[in-house]
C-alpha cells in the first residue's frame, strides 16, 4: 500500500509541475501575443501617416509648384503644343 501512495504523490507532483509549467508558458505567449498586437497596430498607424504624405507629395498642385519653382518649368502655350497619331493612315 505504501508504493501505491508513493507512486500516487509521483503521479500528483508530476502533474501538478505539469500545470505550473503549462500555465507559465500560456502566460509568456499571451504576453508575446499582446506586444505583437501592439506593434502591429503601431505599423498600422505609420502606413497610415506614410500614405497621407504620399498623398501630399503627389498632389498635382505640389507637383506644379515644384516644377515651376525649382525646375524653372512652365506650362506651354497652347499654339505650341502639337498632337502626334500614332495609328498609321493607310
Amino acid at each position: 500500500m505504501n508504493k501505491i501512495n508513493m507512486g500516487l504523490l509521483m503521479i500528483a507532483v508530476f502533474c501538478a509541475c505539469s500545470v505550473v509549467t503549462s500555465q507559465h508558458v500560456a502566460r509568456k505567449l499571451y504576453s508575446d501575443l499582446q506586444k505583437e498586437q501592439k506593434s502591429a497596430q503601431q505599423l498600422e498607424i505609420e502606413f497610415g501617416q506614410l500614405q497621407l504624405e504620399q498623398s501630399t507629395w503627389g498632389s498635382h498642385a505640389l507637383i506644379e509648384q515644384v516644377a515651376t519653382s525649382q525646375l524653372k518649368m512652365q506650362v506651354p502655350d497652347p499654339r505650341q503644343i502639337q498632337i502626334i497619331s500614332s495609328a498609321r493612315n493607310p
